[in-house]
């Protein structure tokens, strides 16, 4: 489970080329366990399982979650980098955000929104 000590850092920032918005957590040390871990957390957060597809080809996991919002996707690629996406809820994915700041167990990194903006 989870530590109440910061962690695991993470980045609430916008996707490539939109203004939606996503959470990005790299430089984790077991990314599958973290995936169990955040997907526990969720669980107990209210937000229910659909399905999990294991993208052998692509070396991804992919997670659909819904809440009374919408869908979101939790997904581990091939690099170990863990995302939550709610690209039609945005709602969740500040709520998850809130979650995850109020844990103690995550450290929120800051970002330069001008980043991931596209020419």
């Amino acid at each position: 489970m989870i530590q109440n000590r910061p962690k695991y850092t993470y980045r609430l920032r916008p996707g490539y080329g939109t203004d939606r918005l996503l959470i990005e957590f790299n430089g984790l040390e077991d990314p599958e366990y973290f995936l169990f871990e955040i997907l526990h957390m969720l669980g107990l957060a209210g937000f229910k399982s659909k399905e999990m597809l294991n993208l052998w080809m692509n070396d991804e996991i992919q997670v659909n979650l819904s809440s009374q919002n919408g869908p979101i996707l939790v997904s581990l690629d091939i690099y170990g980098l863990v995302f939550i996406v709610g690209n039609n809820n945005q709602k969740d994915i500040l709520r998850i955000d809130e979650l995850l700041q109020k844990s103690g167990a995550f450290v929120k990194n800051d970002i330069n929104y001008s980043s991931y903006r596209t020419k």
